[in-house]
């Protein structure tokens, strides 16, 4: 495992998710249960015109053949996928663990951060909402500095760290259970969400009618044009029938927000993060999620991307181009 998830433990939750995942597996099919999944049209445009890419744990991922998203199908019914996040797999135990490590808490403080620099001109002050909040770290920063805040979350242990922590409200609700008046939030977020939900479409039309005008919705989501996934493909850990049932692009990314009311011209679509090492290993015929090596690459090359200043350069180009491993968004209403 690569030094970032031994520092996160996000080795310990990514083998628990993968055992997990293999239970669910008819060995006469290869793929997961049928009982326990459904077919379905487009996420996003819901045509039923689609072609499978490949199979993994299971699952199948499908590329719309009309506006081109990515997307599991079959996939879990709502309910099965709303039932996970309070089971009793190992694998949420395990993920409260790994997204409340220092190391995990260090590198989202750094990414909420920005967006609050970005925020805190046009938007002062005024209401949060957090969809998914988890530990409520982001709530907890907006709360210092000024804003009135408030979290949904499903997961009880992350929900109970959000309260008695750091001492922000939060429900254990979906989005469509809350009954918000139109126009009530100036900041609505999802950080790491919306590639979780079985109805983006839907969840996303209740968030531009509770954002008050000139409010705007930010959050953080895969990049399935990243670098790690156009080389990686099937063996990214981005790809994962159960947790990920959404993959953006930029380009479905705004469809999205463009068919719920969002201009184009008011969305902002930024790159964040690489997964270098992941690239590196893979370049040498090495698991790409192990021990980060860089022994067998051409010496000119190791010389340019183990040196700080010039990896740096080209992490800010591969941003550049769009092929960071996370899409960033703003969407102004």
């Amino acid at each position: 495992m690569s030094t970032f998830d031994k520092q996160t433990k996000g080795d310990i939750f990514f083998n628990q998710r993968d055992n997990e995942l293999d239970k669910l597996i008819d060995p006469k099919t290869g793929k997961v249960y049928s009982h326990l999944v459904k077919k379905i049209n487009c996420m996003l445009c819901q045509s039923p015109d689609f072609t499978v890419l490949f199979t993994k744990n299971g699952f199948d991922f499908a590329r719309c053949g009309q506006c081109g998203h990515i997307y599991v199908n079959p996939q879990f019914d709502e309910k099965a996928t709303a039932e996970h996040y309070n089971d009793d797999s190992k694998t949420m135990e395990f993920s409260y663990d790994f997204i409340s490590s220092d190391k995990q808490m260090e590198v989202r403080g750094e990414l909420y951060k920005n967006f609050f620099s970005q925020l805190k001109s046009d938007i002062p002050n005024g209401k949060i909402l957090d969809i998914g909040c988890s530990i409520g770290q982001f709530l907890k920063m907006g709360k210092d500095l000024g804003y009135d805040v408030m979290g949904l979350e499903l997961n009880e242990k992350a929900a109970q760290y959000a309260e008695k922590k750091f001492g922000v409200k939060v429900e254990r609700k979906l989005l469509n259970e809350c009954n918000f008046e139109d126009n009530s939030f100036d900041i609505v977020s999802m950080f790491g969400v919306i590639e979780h939900l079985p109805d983006p479409a839907g969840v996303m039309k209740d968030v531009y009618r509770i954002l008050k005008p000139g409010g705007v919705f930010i959050g953080i989501c895969p990049n399935v044009n990243s670098l790690v996934c156009m080389v990686l493909h099937q063996f990214s850990k981005t790809f994962t029938g159960r947790l990920h049932l959404s993959y953006f692009s930029e380009k479905t990314l705004r469809y999205l927000f463009a068919k719920v009311g969002f201009k184009n011209e008011n969305i902002q679509v930024g790159n964040r993060y690489t997964g270098k090492y992941s690239l590196l290993n893979y370049f040498q015929f090495l698991d790409p999620f192990g021990d980060e090596i860089d022994e067998y690459l051409p010496a000119k090359f190791r010389e340019i991307v183990t040196n700080e200043s010039e990896s740096k350069k080209i992490e800010e180009k591969m941003n550049e181009l769009g092929i960071g491993l996370k899409l960033t968004f703003i969407a102004k209403k």
